[in-house]
């Protein structure tokens, strides 16, 4: 079976509403302030969702439901951890932060150790938020090929051009304002495949578990000395936990939606908004695995066991395959954009974000970038996005020789610098005695964990690799309490790189 006309209409509808929304606002752009943090008014509710349906993206929309399938839901349970992320980052960074009238989160570096330390962590952000665009698009346009049968190449120019021109063209309230609308149809396709399911096999969520135990899918160990084990209920609540706090605070595509708030009061609003609707999808995203399982098992016939044997090295592919083979015309048009609102909204925000930091960071700290430059601004997003899609052919390429699934993929690539960057930001805002040469040694030591975690097998000869859980939990830990240590034994800043920067240190002490 494939597409029908009807889907294929959605479809386009779909494309054509996201250019229109970014044409409708390209006119109101009027100022970088209004470019980047959409005048500093943007509402908690739309600041919070846009922050879920930007980190979310299609990888971890099309890669939960076949982790369920192929390992089991350990990986989920560590979302249980993300609400414990509010209240820290309500009563530690931020606060500092939206004392600040910046643009650019790595700006509080170059005002708490150096610009140097800025520079740094802008060009890391540059880097990384490129290669994970790279991997957005080479995700949604896997799951298109899978559906359609479509060149990959050209899907990749086809999700990338499009919206690299709504981005460019609206600013952060297109960007915003698409990325709620796209959340929107994320929950809706989590939704429509375990109804659906549910309405075929005459059975619910109970029935499903019962088959998944006996495949021995439910079980979860709950923790291990051995790092190498790849799942532990320890290690996935640890991954999580500090995943949200690294990004929460040092990511600039993450962080931009808390700036782009009127207030500290609403920034914290907006980070339980992106809680609570994270758990809410992640919880619907594992019971779609559970439901694609218990259907597929069904229309095999095979013993579960076999089944299960079978069924794993396909596991990332089902949902696209059963959006395309099973559900009905129009309801598959609306599947497949849910995947491409999942790409979508967060290639939009890394558009966004890397012009910012390009013209906070780098082009107006050095003069070339001052006065009214939208174009450049608008020309900087153009050249991300195109960047990002020649990312997604150079992984489409590594992938094709690689055994990883898309999890493992995310988790050992994309997070190599998440623990190390925030480290910068935590030692500054923990440590008063942290001056530059502590916050440099901690963010080297950790990029030195995240390496040996990420590539353990492959460049230091150990027989087998470090579970992905620990590249974020072993680098943050590890690079703060060197950046602690290096601190006690090195001269303290000045005042002024601490006032008002650290946690709960007024602005007047």
């Amino acid at each position: 079976m494939e597409l029908t006309t009807l889907d294929f209409v959605v479809i386009i509808a779909y494309f054509a509403g996201m250019a229109g929304i970014g044409t409708y606002f390209a006119g109101r752009q009027t100022s970088r302030d209004e470019y980047f943090l959409g005048g500093r008014r943007t509402h908690w509710m739309l600041a919070g969702g846009s922050i879920l349906a930007t980190l979310l993206s299609s990888i971890s929309y099309l890669s939960l439901p076949g982790e369920m399938i192929r390992y089991g839901f350990g990986f989920f349970a560590g979302v249980l951890s993300v609400p414990l992320v509010v209240p820290l980052m309500s009563y530690t960074l931020l606060p500092a932060l939206k004392r600040l009238p910046i643009t650019s989160v790595y700006e509080y570096l170059d005002l708490r150790f150096s610009t140097q330390v800025r520079t740094l962590a802008g060009s890391i952000f540059l880097i990384r938020t490129v290669l994970w665009m790279g991997l957005i698009i080479y995700t949604a346009s896997f799951a298109m090929v899978e559906i359609t049968g479509w060149n990959i190449y050209a899907t990749i120019l086809v999700i990338g051009a499009v919206t690299t021109f709504y981005t460019s063209a609206g600013g952060l309230q297109t960007v915003i304002w698409t990325d709620n609308l796209q959340l929107l149809i994320l929950f809706g396709g989590a939704l429509a495949i375990p109804v659906f399911i549910g309405f075929s096999l005459g059975t619910g969520p109970l029935v499903w578990w019962d088959s998944f135990s006996q495949a021995g899918r439910s079980e979860i160990q709950t923790f291990s000395w051995d790092p190498m084990v790849r799942i532990t209920l320890v290690g996935a609540l640890l991954s999580q936990f500090f995943w949200n706090i690294c990004t929460q605070a040092s990511d600039q595509v993450a962080v931009q939606r808390l700036l782009s708030t009127p207030s500290l009061k609403e920034a914290q609003r907006s980070l339980w908004m992106y809680a609570v609707a994270n758990v809410t999808l992640l919880f619907m995203l594992a019971i779609s695995g559970l439901a694609l399982f218990a259907y597929y098992a069904a229309q095999s016939g095979l013993p579960i066991q076999e089944f299960q044997e079978q069924v794993a090295p396909e596991a990332d592919k089902l949902m696209p395959r059963f959006i395309v083979q099973v559900l009905p015309p129009g309801v598959s048009g609306l599947l497949v954009a849910a995947l491409l609102a999942a790409a979508m909204s967060s290639l939009s925000s890394g558009i966004n974000s890397i012009s910012s930091v390009i013209s906070s960071d780098f082009m107006k700290r050095s003069g070339a970038g001052e006065g009214d430059s939208l174009w450049f601004d608008r020309f900087s997003g153009v050249v991300a996005g195109f960047t990002g899609l020649a990312m997604a052919c150079l992984i489409t390429m590594v992938m094709e020789m690689s055994d990883w699934n898309l999890v493992e993929l995310t988790g050992r690539v994309n997070h190599i610098f998440v623990g190390p960057i925030g480290v910068l930001f935590f030692a500054g805002i923990l440590f008063r005695r942290a001056g530059k040469t502590a916050a440099l040694a901690g963010f080297v030591a950790a990029t030195a964990i995240s390496l040996y975690v990420c590539f353990g097998r492959e460049w230091f000869g150990l027989e087998q690799s470090v579970s992905f859980l620990w590249v974020v939990p072993a680098s943050f830990v590890g690079g703060l309490v060197t950046a602690k240590l290096v601190s006690l034994v090195t001269a303290p800043p000045p005042d002024e790189k601490t006032r008002g920067l650290t946690y709960l240190r007024d602005e007047s002490s």
